[in-house]
């Protein structure tokens, strides 16, 4: 397995995560339920199926549901599949990656945003998969996002300098669409989907599928965004990373808002479950 410092890994996103300039999808192919491929295999199964093993529950052995597992903690299970970044980030955002933004539960994986960071404004948090040999294949991964401005959670593929990308992002300034985005090369191609509920409210599954032909997007197993005129590399000879993330916005106000923390001691947080891969 083949590893990139923590600090590359991190700079190495700042290009995928900049700004992006909203489009709206035109014409959508009709939503339909996946028959060929179903989401909710075991993470057992997406384990031996897979070239990448690090595919978990994202959620803590212990019954608790109250004390969460945190990030640094030997026993921490995520720490043996995933890079965390501390005191690091993208110089665009106000916030930077800090291991204490991230929690883990029985009931998930929690990357909260606060005032932790000795560097920026706020801290927020990221998880890097040490695994690099993806695939083409189905990637998915439950959500619960925020409806706060500024505050963006993010479920992505990325190869190594950032000349490709694949990305579901959701904003807490429409907290009712989703951005399903490819970049190639450094240049970015967003389109805007509803998604027909409040991201905030409750759990939903998000996919990609990244096959060499084409590249689709699911939420709760329907298609919503199919397109074949970005063409990504290819994985045997590019090692893609996968990660998820929960950051503060500054500068790209129209796309996301400009984040503060809430008053009345809202807690702002993107909640992670059920990491899963099928081939």
């Amino acid at each position: 397995m083949k590893s990139i410092s923590t600090l590359s890994l991190a700079l190495l996103t700042t290009l995928a995560l900049s700004t992006i300039h909203p489009i709206t999808a035109a014409a959508l192919p009709h939503p339909l339920n996946s028959s060929s491929n179903n989401d909710n295999t075991t993470i057992s199964t997406a384990a031996t199926a897979s070239r990448a093993g690090f595919f978990e529950s994202l959620q803590s052995p212990s019954s608790s549901t109250t004390t969460g597992s945190h990030a640094t903690s030997a026993s921490n299970p995520l720490i043996k599949n995933f890079i965390i970044p501390n005191e690091t980030g993208p110089s665009s955002w106000s916030c930077s990656y800090m291991t204490q933004s991230i929690t883990s539960t029985s009931q998930g994986t929690s990357i909260a945003i606060g005032k932790k960071s000795h560097r920026k404004q706020f801290s927020c948090g990221e998880l890097i998969s040490r695994e690099t040999n993806l695939n083409y294949g189905r990637y998915s991964v439950d959500m619960i996002s925020t409806n706060t401005k500024g505050h963006v959670s993010g479920f992505f593929l990325i190869a190594p300098n950032g000349a490709s990308e694949i990305d579901i992002e959701l904003t807490g300034l429409n907290s009712t669409v989703g951005w399903m985005n490819v970049w190639k090369n450094g240049a970015q191609h967003p389109i805007k989907i509803p998604l027909g509920f409040d991201a905030s409210k409750g759990w939903h599954t998000y996919t990609i599928e990244w096959r060499k032909e084409y590249l689709a997007w699911y939420v709760d197993n329907k298609l919503v965004y199919k397109r074949s005129d970005v063409a990504t590399l290819d994985p045997r000879k590019n090692l893609y990373k996968l990660a998820l993330n929960s950051w503060t916005n500054q500068g790209n106000d129209q796309w996301a808002g400009r984040f503060s923390l809430p008053s009345g001691g809202k807690e702002v947080k993107t909640q992670f479950r059920n990491l899963r891969y099928n081939p």
